[in-house]
């Protein structure tokens, strides 16, 4: 997992705070924006967490190696 993988999680972070901001304004169709961010960074989180979780056992273990 490089480095583009959390700017890319502080972007998504950043658009999401961005669509409720939206909502709160009264825009509702920013709703569903902001929810598709917030599933985004779900999905890239856990990515982080399961590349972090394969770098921490090693390759000696079956993981694969850190990009």
């Amino acid at each position: 997992m490089g480095i583009e993988k959390y700017d890319e999680l502080a972007r998504k972070v950043g658009e999401a705070r961005a669509q409720y901001e939206e909502f709160v304004n009264g825009k509702k169709i920013a709703a569903t924006r902001a929810r598709k961010a917030l599933q985004d960074i779900k999905r890239l989180a856990q990515d982080a967490r399961v590349d972090i979780q394969g770098i921490k056992k090693g390759p000696e273990k079956g993981a694969a190696p850190a990009p």
